[in-house]
């Protein structure tokens, strides 16, 4: 009879201790909790909610599962010279051999890399600003709608813009070292991730390489010789798979196996300017970085700076040579600035977290102008909702809650968040709680709905057509021939269609047994259309059977 109060005291003491520990460590564990919900929306995702974006997903799909299938990582497996160096699929023909072909494997190293981008722009920032402002960074960059996107998006984007954090990371690493050791390390590494990075991104590695120069150079010009020569060994290892990936090249196609690469960066780089950039492209910064475009911009304005600021050129002139190279390319999209995400959220966090005002009615103009913002994008929202709900449904395929729940959350916010704008004596410290409170409901929902293929999900009917199980019976034991199909779908069953063939004579289809085409109109023109009949539709194609005996 005395085991039984024994058991309850024990219980009660472990209670007791529990409760005890989580009041002492109660900030370290729930920033802990914050750090693991944070990563969960990276990588939670519901992959069959997903379908590839066409062109650029699919082509790189396509092509990194050649390189997989080669067995041969430096030699190009295409038909005709690239344009590219192989890189740009590495990472992508890895992931597909680790964990088979799927979305999920194809997007991974976006996934990955925009995870560790984050560590290392929060690493640079602390040798930059303070830790307050470096937190501000990870938070402003991770919420951006840019970042977001391409994070699950299966390109080398990312890894090409971690390979320039780290050329970053590492040089700055190699300047503060005190020992000798440490300082030649970090150097090499810095200089092995320049040379990796124009693997991985050919060349447009060449914008922010050139945006760094000033920066590399002149505190190269302050060391010593073997400072310089361990840094130049880094960049000559860091080359050898570039230069075995065009000695390939050149043994297969000849000189013109080399030449293609660079006639296409001359084509994309000194064609006539485009300039739509000039017009188009502050509207594009204010929309792919909201809101943090916009708090800079005003910032700036009617706000100064305090402290003096650590490695202006890295802060300064990278940015701003890199956008200037970037405003005067022929063709330019807006994943090439994913490069200067994390410098403008560096800057972003200086200003926010140090600043003064610099006019009399910086204070009131600052409250007004966001407020009308604010109230301008609430009411956007809700106008969408309200008026838009049968795109909604189809966007949602017929599930619509989710969408209706996180507008709402971001609805809530922006309400929530006007009552920082007005209070008069914490204004420095209610501007930073105003961004709080839009970036992080703002971040959830974003990566909510990309991970429930609200966004970022154009082709699923697709894969649902591909899934049917009358589709996936033929498909699975048959060739299928694509005829006068839409570009971005013929390249999007390129991929889900390994086996598939391309033809561009409806005429010879009649030795064929299956055909997908979306040209109906001309088909029931032809003398063979009795010879085919319709097994299953898809938007405005069609999966035909030959019957003809």
């Amino acid at each position: 009879m005395q085991i039984l109060p024994s058991n309850v005291i024990n219980y009660k003491k472990i209670k007791v201790g529990f409760i005890n520990f989580f009041l002492r460590k109660k900030t370290i564990i729930l920033a802990l909790l914050l750090v693991l919900f944070f990563i969960s929306l990276y990588f939670l995702i519901d992959y069959s909610t997903q379908s590839l974006v066409a062109h650029d997903e699919g082509l790189y799909a396509r092509r990194a599962r050649l390189i997989e299938y080669s067995d041969n990582w430096f030699s190009t497996p295409f038909s005709t010279p690239h344009h590219k160096t192989l890189g740009s699929y590495w990472f992508i023909a890895l992931s597909i051999r680790l964990f088979g072909n799927s979305e999920l494997s194809l997007r991974l190293p976006s996934i990955i890399s925009s995870f560790f981008c984050l560590i290392s722009s929060y690493l640079i920032a602390l040798k930059i600003t303070t830790k307050k402002a470096a937190l501000i960074s990870v938070f402003s960059l991770s919420s951006m709608p840019l970042w977001i996107q391409y994070s699950r998006y299966a390109s080398p984007d990312f890894p090409f813009v971690l390979c320039i954090l780290l050329v970053i990371l590492f040089f700055l690493k190699s300047l503060d070292s005190l020992g000798y050791l440490r300082q030649y390390f970090y150097i090499f590494l810095s200089g092995l991730f320049i040379s990796t990075s124009f693997f991985i991104r050919s060349y447009m590695a060449f914008v922010p390489l050139i945006g760094l120069t000033p920066f590399i150079f002149y505190h190269l010009f302050k060391k010593g010789c073997h400072f310089k020569i361990f840094f130049s060994t880094g960049i000559f290892l860091g080359s050898i798979p570039t230069f075995l990936n065009l000695y390939f090249s050149y043994k297969k196609f000849g000189i013109v196996g080399i030449t293609t690469l660079f006639a296409f960066a001359r084509k994309q780089a000194i064609g006539e300017v485009d300039f739509n950039n000039f017009i188009l492209g502050p509207l594009n910064f204010i929309y792919l970085t909201f809101p943090i475009g916009v708090l800079l911009i005003i910032l700036l304005a009617f706000t100064r700076f305090n402290n003096k600021i650590n490695y202006p050129l890295l802060i300064y002139c990278y940015p701003l040579l890199s956008l200037i190279l970037l405003l005067c390319m022929s063709t330019s999209y807006p994943h090439y600035y994913l490069i200067l995400l994390p410098s403008l959220s560096v800057i972003f966090s200086t200003y926010l977290t140090s600043n003064s005002f610099r006019y009399s009615f910086s204070r009131t103009t600052i409250s007004y102008l966001l407020f009308i913002i604010i109230l301008f994008i609430a009411s956007l929202i809700l106008f969408s909702i309200i008026n838009y709900k049968n795109l909604i449904f189809q966007y949602t395929y017929g599930n619509p809650l989710i969408v209706y729940i996180l507008s709402a959350v971001l609805l809530l916010s922006y309400l929530t968040s006007t009552r920082f704008l007005f209070d008069i004596k914490y204004i420095r410290c209610n501007l930073i709680n105003f961004f709080y409170n839009l970036i992080i409901p703002q971040y959830i929902s974003l990566s909510l709905l990309f991970n429930f293929g609200v966004l970022g999900n154009p082709n699923y009917n697709t894969k649902l057509f591909l899934r049917d199980k009358s589709v996936s019976t033929i498909i699975n034991s048959n060739t299928i021939y694509l005829f006068s199909l839409d570009s971005k779908i013929q390249t999007l069953l390129s991929y889900y269609l390994p086996s598939s063939l391309v033809v561009d004579d409806f005429e010879k289809l009649t030795k064929y047994q299956y055909v997908i085409t979306s040209d109906i109109v001309n088909f029931k023109n032809l003398d063979i259309n009795h010879s085919f009949v319709s097994v299953k539709k898809f938007d405005n194609h069609s999966l035909l059977m030959n019957i003809n005996e």
